[in-house]
């Protein structure tokens, strides 16, 4: 259902449906939800509380997103946790600013607009592509989300966007303003770089056995292991259920015989030829079909169909090919049209067809006949199918009481084993972020690491993972927060001094390049008295790639191609020296020998509007900044994040 509406949702309506579910950072508008909650906060914007629960979930959801986009290459490691942390806040923080912002100017959708943005969401419409109240009921009840809720929310976000349009677009970019960004762009610069490896310098370097231990107790928070649960569970799954239920192949060839329509993989197709003659303000209705029996005269004394369509066919669009429609199916041409053209015989011409456009005649040249899929095709589906139909009204009554059961007898789930015969099943441990399988679902974690089940050890709630998966849960064993053993993450630190040594070896030697540099010292001389050395004369480049007209800038690393255009222009015929660290952790001395400015460029409409819409991006952006300052902000990240 998810995926429904994902694939249907567009603009803002878009981060209102998947946004609330999914999608981290959806720009606008969460936390007056939120407010008012007895929960722990993690951030309180002029009064209103962020909550520890929904910022866990929106960090679930940024670390999901970047799995997701990454695939494969994905590492845990490859980020700083306490950075994303971070990043997950400051976005919530930016949604409530931009809320309380519209509430104080008091920016409101109209009722209208507001009917229109949801009878516009293609996935509230039903199949005939009219918007459907019970489908859009129905979807954003799944979510949790009642009308009201949904529409504040999508108000606020529809509201949040003429508001950010409103002001970007306001803001222009002068014919000054273009031409100088232009020479700037297409300025080009005469560079060559010296760069120091940090390989020659890694191996070299080893921690002492005092080193170590000094990190490892001036440290210790950061080698900490994190708080850890495993749970136990009861699952109700309507499919296993499902699973039951015997059916003959009688009983499924019988659905199949009477559904058959439901398994047409193509339906029938027509190819037909007509002529129209019309009936309008020239043509009466008489005048209309006495023309076109006229045209049936004519077919009958051996004119053919193609002839006469291309000289009499008022139809513009197919007169020219022999009146010739192509195939179609059911339910594309006129109603009377359709059935004259389904009821004919390949090769038979109809009598004269009455549309609202006027009177036809209709030859059938080819059918496409339906295709229906056999019932080898379809037997495990419907089999399937059936089975569920048959389970559903027990895994209903089931659920009702599995709610009931673990409710009146919150301090154990051995009364759903005894009393419904369900399986209890157990978890490895996990922490906070999840683990694998089961225990990697945010509903999952967010029940388990609740005072409910963590704090006073009773049953979860029933937690609905799906329409037919239900799960309830109570902590099995809990791991505080523990230290790690310096034996555990001594190699892990030995990694970290040797990089903080080898990083500030690589610094020493880049200051004593870049001094040599400047007092005019040749880099190729210089690159034999520094080890791991290389000097590269990488000649003109521009400021971004070019379509190829300058391969120096695709290879360069972005880091040098920035601080390259960052330099002073050269003075009296001497090089403007600079200094870089790498991401890689090498070194950098970058000089500038000559700056190229382009000629007067001529005016570009595109770049004068793109300029103009960055510029309305910035204004907007100091306006969220404005907006930040003035604001009461207080941060309170859990103490497991600090």
């Amino acid at each position: 259902m998810l995926q429904t509406i994902r694939d249907h949702a567009q603009g803002v309506i878009a981060w209102i449906i998947v946004g609330l579910i999914i999608v981290t950072f959806a720009l606008f508008g969460l936390s007056s939800y939120m407010s008012g909650s007895s929960q722990n906060y993690v951030a309180s914007i002029n009064g209103i509380e962020i909550v520890e629960n929904d910022f866990r979930n929106e960090l679930q959801n940024y670390q999901n997103r970047l799995q997701q986009a990454m695939g494969k290459n994905f590492r845990a490691d490859m980020f700083n946790p306490q950075m994303i942390k971070q990043e997950v806040v400051n976005g919530l923080i930016t949604q409530e600013l931009l809320s309380q912002y519209l509430n104080d100017q008091k920016f409101y959708v109209a009722p209208g607009k507001l009917v229109a943005e949801i009878h516009a969401i293609d996935a509230f419409k039903d199949e005939s592509g009219q918007f459907s109240k019970a489908r859009y009921l129905e979807l954003i009840n799944r979510q949790g989300m009642s009308e009201t809720f949904f529409e504040k929310q999508l108000a606020r976000d529809v509201a949040s966007q003429f508001v950010q349009s409103g002001i970007s677009q306001t803001d222009f970019a002068t014919d000054t303003e273009v031409q100088q960004f232009l020479r700037l762009s297409n300025q080009q610069r005469d560079i060559g770089y010296f760069t120091i490896s940090k390989k020659a310098y890694q191996k070299k370097v080893r921690a002492s056995t005092k080193q170590i231990e000094d990190y490892y107790n001036s440290h210790k928070d950061e080698f900490m292991n994190s708080e850890k649960l495993s749970v136990e569970y009861a699952e109700l799954d309507l499919d296993k259920l499902a699973e039951g239920y015997e059916l003959t192949d009688e009983v499924i060839q019988l659905h199949y015989d009477s559904h058959r329509q439901g398994y047409v993989s193509q339906p029938e197709q027509r190819k037909v030829r007509h002529i129209l003659i019309k009936v309008d303000g020239n043509t009466d209705e008489q005048a209309a079909l006495q023309k076109m029996l006229d045209v049936l005269k004519r077919l009958k004394k051996g004119e053919t169909f193609n002839k006469l369509a291309k000289e009499l066919s008022q139809d513009l669009g197919s007169a020219k090919q022999g009146g010739d429609l192509g195939f179609f199916g059911r339910g594309v041409m006129d109603k009377d049209f359709e059935k004259s053209a389904f009821n004919l015989q390949k090769d038979e011409v109809s009598k004269p067809v009455r549309s609202a456009f006027g009177y036809h005649l209709i030859k059938l040249e080819k059918i496409n006949a339906e295709k229906v899929k056999t019932f080898s095709d379809v037997r495990d589906g419907i089999k399937k199918e059936l089975q569920i139909q048959q389970a559903e009204q027990t895994f209903y009554e089931l659920s009702e009481k599995l709610s009931n059961i673990t409710y009146e007898h919150p301090g154990s789930l051995q009364p759903v084993v005894d009393e419904l015969g369900l399986i209890l099943q157990k978890t490895e441990l996990f922490d906070r972020n999840g683990g694998k399988g089961l225990t990697a679902k945010q509903k999952i974690i967010t029940a388990a690491f609740s005072d409910e089940v963590l704090s006073l050890g009773r049953n979860s709630d029933l937690i609905e993972l799906s329409d037919s998966r239900l799960i309830v849960l109570r902590k099995l064993e809990h791991q505080q927060p523990s230290q790690k053993p310096l034996a555990d993450v001594h190699k892990q630190i030995q990694g970290r001094l040797a990089e903080q040594v080898t990083r500030e070896k690589v610094s020493e030697q880049l200051q004593k390049a870049l001094q040599a540099l400047q007092k005019g010292q040749s880099p190729k001389k210089l690159t034999k008295t520094i080890q791991g050395a290389k000097w590269i004369r990488a000649g003109l480049i521009y400021r971004t790639k070019k379509d190829g007209k300058s391969n120096n800038t695709t290879k360069l690393d972005p880091q040098i191609r920035r601080k390259a255009f960052a330099l002073a222009k050269p003075q009296d015929d001497k090089p403007s020296w600079g200094k870089s660290g790498l991401a890689n952790g090498d070194g950098v001395v970058i000089g500038l020998f000559k700056v190229n400015l382009s000629d007067k460029p001529q005016h570009n409409p595109q770049e004068q509007q793109r300029l103009a819409q960055s510029n309305g991006s910035a204004l907007f952006g100091r306006l969220l900044e404005q907006q930040r300052l003035k604001a009461d902000i207080q941060i309170n990240l859990p103490k497991e994040d600090e």
